[in-house]
């Protein structure tokens, strides 16, 4: 067998084991799989976990990353470009949230993956591992984090940053309710949610999100017309 036949071979072991990871984690959470689990739905052994990844906790590792890297990415390039498009004034706080959840919808598209797996994977990591993200990830969090809180302080000059902080930690956890439960709301609404497509429920968390982030602020900010002013 050649060198580039074992390579492709063992390319596509390794993905098997993202993928079936994911979905495990997806449908079950990540503390619930085993690596028996893993292996089995991925018609591998554990000595090709241990050989691609080296441990379970690596490979929780590596299926988060290859996931919440290029929201991170995507996070960056839109809050420059709304800094870019605002540069008199503050950039509004639908914007900037815009910019905070947009990316799971676009990284969900080019990722060619089910809207079920994606988002449920997705509100997994976020409500699971959001403690226990890899070194790489936690990085790039903090980063992207400090610049929205430092976006939002400067459109909502009036809320003490404490408060601002925890408004912005309720954020997560509407977005990660969503991802994980929307199919739970159809069901206990017997159907009255509807069946929304994703860019329907993104504005709808924006709309409820900037709701909390504004309440009690008497902050002026421009609006997309650039001169003139509502208020918060």
């Amino acid at each position: 067998m050649s060198q580039g036949t074992q390579n492709k071979g063992g390319d596509e072991t390794k993905n098997r084991i993202l993928l079936a990871a994911q979905r495990l984690f997806a449908e079950r959470g990540v503390e619930a799989v085993s690596l028996r689990m893993i292996t089995t739905e991925a018609l591998a052994n554990v000595a090709a976990v241990n050989y691609h990844f080296g441990s379970k906790e690596e490979l929780i590792d590596e299926v988060v990353v290859q996931h919440m890297m290029p929201v991170m990415r995507e996070r960056m390039r839109l809050l420059d470009e709304a800094e870019q498009k605002f540069q008199i004034g503050v950039v509004p706080v639908e914007v900037i949230l815009d910019a905070f959840m947009r990316p799971f919808l676009t990284v969900m598209q080019e990722s060619g993956e089910s809207r079920e797996l994606f988002c449920k994977f997705m509100g997994r990591c976020m409500s699971e591992r959001g403690d226990k993200l890899p070194p790489k990830a936690i990085r790039v969090a903090q980063r992207v984090v400090k610049r929205i809180t430092g976006m939002l302080s400067d459109a909502l000059p009036d809320v003490e940053l404490e408060v601002l902080s925890w408004r912005l930690h309720f954020c997560f956890g509407v977005m990660s309710h969503t991802l994980m439960h929307e199919d739970t709301l159809k069901t206990v609404s017997k159907g009255v949610s509807g069946d929304p497509d994703f860019e329907t429920t993104l504005q709808r968390m924006i709309d409820y999100c900037k709701g909390g982030l504004k309440a009690g602020s008497s902050a002026l900010t421009p609006n997309s017309g650039g001169q003139s002013e509502f208020l918060f």
